[in-house]
C-alpha cells in the first residue's frame, strides 16, 4: 500500500489539510470552512 512511513504520513497531512479546507460543511451551508473564514 504505502512504499515507507514517510509516504504515508504525507499522504495523511495532504488528505486532513483537504477535508479541513476544501470539504463543504453542512452546518456551514454546505461550503467549506476556509471560505467561511476569508
Amino acid at each position: 500500500m504505502f512504499d515507507s512511513v514517510e509516504q504515508a504520513q504525507n499522504l495523511t497531512t495532504q488528505w486532513l489539510w483537504v477535508y479541513n479546507n476544501e470539504r463543504p460543511y453542512f452546518a456551514l451551508g454546505g461550503i467549506p470552512s476556509r471560505t467561511k473564514v476569508a
